[in-house]
């Protein structure tokens, strides 16, 4: 990561998401999912609507429907009826879903990891970024 991180911290915070975002695909990579596959897991905390998917996964619905094909393919997730309205259908995980889920979750819990590798440095450009994203008076980052 940049050495002068002070000069340029929200180029640290760019590299610090790709660092998590390798981490995520090699945590779905270890329980054999992909990374669309993985994100809709996490997602699934509950029953959704393919629209709802597709919103919270930020694609287009198209994209939903042949991810949630090959999830169902693989036993993790299942179609059923919207209790609320028959004629919509709901995704949810299977019992196989919730366990690869859990597997995942284990797995995403040690990202701390992916900050042991900051400095000191690089640790006080974060948080001062983070501080200023929740100031009203810094407008730096919001482009004023």
């Amino acid at each position: 990561m940049a050495d002068d991180c002070s000069a340029n911290p929200f180029a640290l915070l760019v590299r610090l998401a790709d660092s998590l975002r390798t981490f995520m695909d090699n945590a779905a990579a270890d329980i054999g999912l992909t990374p669309p596959q993985a994100h809709a897991l996490l997602i699934l905390d509950m029953p959704l609507h393919m629209s709802a998917l597709a919103e919270r996964k930020l694609c287009d619905p198209s994209s939903v429907t042949s991810l949630v094909k090959r999830l169902e393919h693989a036993g993790l997730v299942q179609r059923v009826v919207d209790p609320h309205d028959r004629r919509a259908r709901l995704v949810r995980l299977t019992p196989k879903g919730r366990r690869l889920r859990a597997r995942l979750q284990q797995r995403l819990a040690d990202a701390q990891s992916v900050l042991d590798d900051l400095t000191d440095q690089q640790r006080h450009a974060l948080a001062a970024l983070f501080a200023s994203t929740n100031s009203p008076q810094d407008s730096a980052l919001r482009g004023r």
